[in-house]
């Protein structure tokens, strides 16, 4: 799905997942240092990792990009950094697309 800001559509989109607890510590650390670099990668306009404050061990990433090839040059740039940290993870990512509300009214 994708997101349109000033005429422009822009891929946008949630990512949930769950950490094992004993990975907290390596989650908040990893997820600070990818979105750090996620947001110098040429056409991110949000990046943004949450935790969630019901249940630290959930996190919620808020991403959205220019176009969908710089959202595909930044997956590409990202997936070693995802294939370490995948043992921390409780089940499987869940990516879920958004619209803005105004794209809509």
């Amino acid at each position: 799905m994708t997101t349109s800001v000033k005429g422009i559509t822009m891929p946008t989109f949630l990512l949930h997942i769950t950490v094992k607890p004993q990975h907290q510590g390596e989650a908040l650390r990893t997820l600070a240092e990818i979105q750090r670099l996620s947001l110098q990668d040429e056409g991110c306009v949000d990046f943004t990792w949450l935790r969630h404050e019901d249940d630290v061990n959930k996190f919620t990433l808020f991403e959205r990009w220019e176009s969908q090839q710089h959202l595909d040059d930044h997956l590409a740039k990202i997936i070693p950094v995802w294939e370490e940290f995948a043992p921390c993870l409780e089940g499987d990512p869940v990516s879920q697309s958004v619209r803005a509300v105004t794209e809509l009214a």
